[in-house]
């Protein structure tokens, strides 16, 4: 008896962490690289074309079968409620995404009109995608995180406050009213509504081509989305370090602030996009409100990123300055039309001093700010690297949504130098930046 009282008290003070023992996923190092040597699913996004969110949503006004789900991002032992708009009879199919022997996703579970998600043994962490279908009704997905806490290489945060301010499903956006409008723009929106343009997001173009890389590389993934980051303060304890994808711009207040104790703690931050935590976002419950840039606050994102959003509607080659991680494109190497459509610079902001890694192409009779990637290393030992353009990710598999192309050599050089970064990241060799642009207080 005293012995079982003991046992009581220790699993008390000492409790085992939260559903860890109901789904036995294979967590230790080299799980994502065992992951994707699984059958993958070349047919999963088939009936469901890419179509952009937001202000460049373009489809058609048909019948279609749309959904969304309780939260965000779930973990084992977790269900999230599906809710569905359309029909309530239909298949969800469940793709964990990733690489898979170039597939780009595995079926996981395949399911008849279930009105909840159960996250299992069958659900490994990662980024998932619910394909909704029927044979009446036009197919779209709705798109959830699952999270679990091993020891990590980085964590790929996922940008749904950015991707749900842009959001035009129902009408209205903090960009837009129903009439298209800027002046009729919502206060706030809600979570509780399906995505516009294929239901995914911003998923597909801003971090999918990114996150297939990852995983063909074999790194070890933590994942999160800006939620997690906000609610969860040991959200960054395993990883060294912190992966944001092509359009990073809404953050909260305490998101900047946990991304900023992980720099100061050493753990490093590699933002793939540009405009990134440009706008402070209130979350309340469901609901998201706020667009107040971060520097009219005096917490302009250039003293974290070492550069800050500048531009808008640009286009420009960008040239290496053959140093890492462009050197591995050769000399005088040039990148036809990366930078826009927003576009970063270190020149006219406060920060740390920055190595400027590439610039833009600029005429002679041009004058004023030039688009550029910057990186630095804070005094923890935290290197900072900044791309400055929003079209990195999607320029990867030229699914930019602003109209601007990219052949396959532009891609292929866009690749290369994303693999450069994220062997630093599996290995911990990072340069020491030279600094072009002195600290700026």
């Amino acid at each position: 008896m005293r012995r079982a009282v003991v046992l009581a008290l220790l699993l008390a003070l000492f409790p085992a962490p939260a559903h860890a023992s109901t789904c036995s996923w294979d967590q230790a190092p080299g799980w994502v690289a065992r992951e994707n040597q699984k059958a993958g699913d070349k047919k999963w996004s088939d009936g469901v074309p890419l179509r952009y969110s937001a202000d460049f949503s373009r489809r058609k006004d048909v019948p279609r079968i749309e959904g969304y789900v309780s939260a965000s991002s779930a973990t084992c032992g977790d269900k999230l409620t599906l809710t569905t708009v359309g029909s309530k009879k239909f298949t969800a199919s469940i793709y964990r995404m990733g690489y898979y022997n170039n597939s780009g996703a595995r079926l996981v579970k395949l399911l008849k009109s279930p009105t909840q998600i159960s996250i299992d043994s069958k659900t490994p962490p990662g980024q998932y995608l619910i394909k909704l279908s029927n044979n009446l009704r036009a197919a779209s997905f709705v798109p959830f995180t699952v999270y679990g806490n091993a020891p990590s290489d980085l964590t790929f945060v996922s940008s749904v406050l950015t991707w749900q301010s842009y959001n035009q499903w129902g009408g209205e956006s903090l960009y837009k009213g129903a009439d298209g409008a800027r002046e009729t723009s919502a206060t706030s929106v809600t979570f509780d509504r399906p995505y516009d343009g294929d239901g995914s997001g911003q998923f597909r173009y801003m971090e999918q081509p990114l996150l297939t890389l990852m995983e063909k590389l074999g790194l070890d993934i933590n994942f999160a989305t800006d939620l997690d980051v906000d609610n969860n303060p040991a959200v960054f304890q395993t990883t060294k370090a912190i992966v944001v994808g092509g359009h990073s711009e809404y953050w909260t207040l305490q998101m900047r602030q946990r991304i900023e104790a992980a720099v100061a703690a050493g753990k490093h931050l590699i933002a793939f996009g540009g405009n990134t935590a440009y706008a402070i976002t209130d979350v309340k419950g469901r609901e998201i409100s706020g667009r107040k840039p971060y520097r009219e606050v005096n917490q302009p994102e250039s003293l974290l990123l070492g550069s800050q959003y500048f531009a808008l509607g640009i286009k420009k080659d960008l040239i290496s300055n053959n140093v890492w991680p462009f050197a591995t494109l050769g000399q005088d190497a040039v990148i036809k039309g990366l930078y826009g459509y927003e576009a970063d610079t270190a020149m006219g902001t406060v920060g740390p001093g920055v190595q400027v890694v590439a610039r833009a192409a600029i005429s002679p009779t041009e004058k004023g700010f030039v688009a550029m990637s910057t990186y630095y290393n804070a005094p923890s030992g935290a290197s900072v690297l900044n791309m400055g353009t929003n079209a990195w990710v999607c320029a990867m598999k030229n699914r930019c949504p602003w109209g601007h192309a990219f052949d396959l050599v532009a891609q292929k050089q866009i690749t290369q130098v994303t693999t450069e970064v994220l062997k630093a990241v599996k290995t911990s060799k990072w340069p020491v930046a030279q600094i072009d642009i002195p600290s700026r207080p």
